[in-house]
Formats: structure tokens, C-alpha cells, sequence
């Protein structure tokens, strides 16, 4: 049988997201079954002579996989604007839905990203054919960019309702995120919830004693992963500059994104000494920051926790090493996981000082904790590859 999977980015990109669906396509590929890509020419992180090789609209067959590259509407990194990032979003869902007409397909599988009116586009082609749809929101839209009241969101919200209702199935990856969609309607029949797990394989991942980007006589705070709109490091930066007085204290900021460059300047211009911005580390790298920093950061804008769980989390709670979450206000309703976890300090409504103080207190505790909680079920990566492969498998044994 032929799976579907709409994605936003694909090699050479090698974007984090599909860290999480290879071992789906592995599962699916050894119980008998193919697999269709239809993505995007690349261009993230892709220099200008290797997107060349991609201008083209091509199939390429490697083994059970077919990848249908799409040609996009593409502008040059430095003319960046939200306006030409938002002509991209447009031309990615009509075209890559456009193609998937012509792509033979027992079930599709979409993400959320680019935003909208993707999985609207893909839902209604999908609901008109009869083919049964598994939509993944690992964001939900509007919420997370507009509030309830104002005309954008009006607009944009009867897009993620459609999406919500032609799906086959819902998956989302929070019990917080499920409330959420379940106040857009009565989808509580079709709404999964399969937590994100550890892609970067952090439990197996050796300590190493003398890691490059660390001074080993200094207390290492880390924040490592997306820099864009929806993550709060101005409030990790606000709070480095009250713990200049502590030398040993040092901020390591490590990541790639929309807000990056402005976040690597501020460090420049304000002249924040004790915090380094470094560029992305791949995700079996990322596993050694995690693992030997003294504590982990988590940070994202007020609210945002109602419509995204950072990748990360799964990650950091791995490392087995304290957590500072910003921005986990209104979870704890919703997550009885998080009260499982000793040394999980939550920060609200971006509070630099009490960052601050949270971190100084960890840095001045005469003996660090000993972190070996059990892994929690709820991001087991067995289990969790397992429910999506069933949830997909079974409009297969249908057919």
C-alpha cells in the first residue's frame, strides 16, 4: 500500500521533524508498504549552488521511498521578509497539494507546517477522493500567532476548523494542545495525543568530562534549539546581565532561526559577556549539550504552551539534569507528567529576575542533584512510533 507524507522540509535539509518520522517509514516500510515524499525544492540552510540542483520539479526512486520535489516560490536569504516567507507558505501548500492529485495514495499524512491553509488544501483534496487523512498538528494555528479577538484570527480560524473536521484522524502532541483543539468543536472522537520522544538519543548518549564548548570550572546553562518568534531568549539575555557579578556562570545560546541574528547581535551590542551564541549543532550533537550542561533551558512566549510543546522537552528530561521552563504557565492543568520531575523549575510570564535567581540558586548548591527518574511513558519512543503506525495501518486493512 502507498503512504503519503506532505512535508515542508526534506533532505538535504534534514530538518529535526523528520528525525521523528524515520522510524515510522522504517516500521511502515518492513510491514510491506511504500512510501511517497512530496516536498518542496529544498532551500533551508541549503547554499545557492546546491539549490540549483533542485530549480526543477523531479521524482527520484530510492528503494521503497518515491520523492516528488516540487518547484516553489523561492527568494534569496538576504532579501528576507515576512511578506516573502509568507508568498513561500502560499505557493508550498497550493502546488505540493496541486501535485498530490497526481500522486497515488491509500492514505495521505500532513503536518501543520506551513501554517493553514496547507492542511486545509490537502483535507479537502483528501475528503473529495475519499482517502483517509492523518493530520499531525505539531502546531496549531491561528492561536499561536493571533489573539481570539482580533480580525486575523476571525479570518484564519474557519481554515484549522475545516482541516480539524475532513481529517481521517487528529494527532497532536499534548493533552494541553488537545483542549485547545477541542474548543473549535467536537472532535474529541478523532483527537490522539502521541507525545513527541527523544530524537536526539540523549539516554544513550556517553557524559562526555571534557566537552568542547564548556568550561569544566563553570556552571553551563544551555538553551539549544529553534530561535524564532514563538521562543522567549530576550528573557534568558535580561537574565545573564544580572548574573554578570557571577563568573562562573556562563549562557550558552546554540540554534538557528528567524530571531537568531538579532539575538547573536544583542549579545554583541549589549555587550553580555557571559553569554556565546553558537550556530546549530546537528541533532546527535545536540545530545552532548543536553547532557553535559549543568542545566537546560526551555523558554517560550506567554501562552504558546497552549499551542506547541518544544521538540526539545523530550530531550532535556533524557539528559536526566535540572530544567528551567519559561512559559509552562497554564500546563500544569493539563500534565500530571510535569510533577513527576524533581528538578523542573517553571518560570512565568517572562520573568527574567526569578530566571535569574533560579539559576544563581542551582549554581551556589553545594552538591547537584542526581537526577534517575524512569523514563516516562508518555515519550517512549516504541510506543509512540507504534501508535502512529497503527492509527495509519488501520485504513489500510480496511481498504
Amino acid at each position: 500500500m502507498k503512504i503519503t507524507f506532505m512535508l515542508f522540509y526534506y533532505d538535504p535539509e534534514n530538518p529535526t521533524i523528520n528525525y521523528l518520522y524515520r522510524p515510522l517509514w522504517d516500521k511502515l516500510i518492513k510491514a510491506g508498504h511504500e512510501i511517497n515524499i512530496i516536498t518542496p525544492n529544498p532551500t533551508r540552510g541549503i547554499p545557492l549552488s546546491e539549490q540549483e540542483k533542485y530549480k526543477k520539479t523531479s521524482v527520484e526512486k530510492k528503494g521503497a521511498f518515491t520523492i516528488h520535489r516540487v518547484k516553489c516560490y523561492t527568494y534569496h536569504p538576504s532579501r528576507f521578509s515576512k511578506f516573502k516567507l509568507l508568498r513561500r507558505y502560499i505557493s508550498v501548500s497550493r502546488r505540493l497539494a496541486k501535485k498530490l492529485r497526481k500522486v497515488e495514495s491509500d492514505v495521505v499524512f500532513v503536518s501543520s507546517n506551513p501554517p493553514l491553509l496547507y492542511s486545509y488544501l490537502v483535507t479537502r483534496y483528501c475528503a473529495r477522493k475519499k482517502i483517509p487523512v492523518i493530520y499531525n498538528v505539531q502546531d496549531i494555528y491561528p492561536d499561536n500567532i493571533f489573539k481570539e479577538n482580533s480580525f486575523a484570527y476571525k479570518v484564519f480560524n474557519p481554515l484549522q476548523v475545516k482541516s480539524l473536521a475532513r481529517a481521517s484522524e487528529v494527532v497532536t502532541i499534548s493533552e494541553t494542545m488537545r483542549k485547545t483543539l477541542l474548543k473549535k468543536g467536537d472532535f474529541n472522537n478523532k483527537i490522539s495525543v502521541i507525545y513527541n520522544f527523544d530524537i536526539s538519543e540523549v539516554r544513550k548518549t556517553p557524559l562526555v568530562k571534557k566537552y568542547t564548548f564548556f568550561d569544566p570550572l563553570q556552571f553551563n546553562v544551555v538553551y539549544a534549539g529553534n530561535i524564532g518568534y514563538v521562543q522567549d531568549i530576550d528573557v534568558i539575555l535580561s537574565a545573564a546581565k544580572l548574573l554578570v557579578h557571577e563568573p562562573r556562570i556562563h549562557i550558552h545560546i546554540v540554534g538557528e532561526g528567524s530571531q537568531a541574528a538579532r539575538i547573536a547581535k544583542r549579545i554583541h551590542d549589549e555587550n553580555i559577556v557571559n553569554a556565546t551564541y553558537y550556530p546549530p549543532h546537528s541533532v546527535e550533537d545536540s545530545a552532548q549539550l543536553y547532557k553535559n550542561a549543568d542545566v537546560n533551558v526551555i523558554s517560550i512566549l506567554p501562552g504558546i504552551i497552549k499551542t506547541a510543546l518544544p521538540l526539545k522537552t523530550a530531550s532535556c528530561l533524557a539528559a536526566q539534569k535540572p530544567i528551567i521552563f519559561i512559559g509552562l504557565e497554564t500546563f500544569y492543568h493539563n500534565e500530571e507528567w510535569v510533577n513527576e520531575i524533581s528538578e523542573l523549575y517553571p518560570i512565568n510570564y517572562r520573568n527574567y529576575e526569578k530566571v535569574a535567581e533560579t539559576i544563581e540558586k542551582l549554581a551556589n548548591a553545594k552538591t547537584k542533584p542526581k537526577l534517575k527518574y524512569d523514563q516516562i511513558e508518555l515519550f517512549d519512543k516504541e510506543k509512540n512510533v507504534n501508535e502512529y503506525f497503527n492509527l495509519i495501518t488501520k485504513y489500510l486493512k480496511e481498504e
